[in-house]
């Protein structure tokens, strides 16, 4: 549990320097993010797309165990996601949506339980 913390600290570090820092979400833009529509819905499914590929292909395609491609692909699309917010903070109209990031994870904890499931 503790090597993933660091791995989830070294990480965000490792995004900060890369894509340099959040900024601070502006209120005023607020209201162009609701809690439910077409793009938060667009972040589950591709989400959720991205996790149960990524598992499929490490688990079923080479030796990496189960439990670890389940990990490895959840890990990789929240980096991704977060990754894409930072991006957007940094367009002229655009924000770090807390909203899309959640969206994001949601998609994540589907998958997980879609997998499982299927096992």
């Amino acid at each position: 549990m503790i090597k993933k913390g660091i791995a989830i600290i070294l990480l965000t570090f490792i995004l900060n320097t890369a894509f340099g820092a959040v900024s601070v979400y502006d209120q005023s833009k607020k209201s162009n993010d609701p809690w439910f529509g077409l793009d938060k819905l667009k972040h589950l499914s591709s989400s959720f797309m991205l996790t149960t590929s990524g598992y499929y292909i490490q688990a079923k395609m080479t030796d990496i165990s189960e439990s670890k491609s389940l990990t490895n692909s959840g890990m990789l699309t929240i980096s991704l996601g977060f990754g894409k917010e930072i991006n957007d903070s940094k367009k002229p109209v655009g924000i770090f949506s807390i909203r899309d990031l959640t969206a994001d994870i949601a998609g994540i904890g589907l998958a997980i339980l879609f997998i499982r499931a299927i096992k």
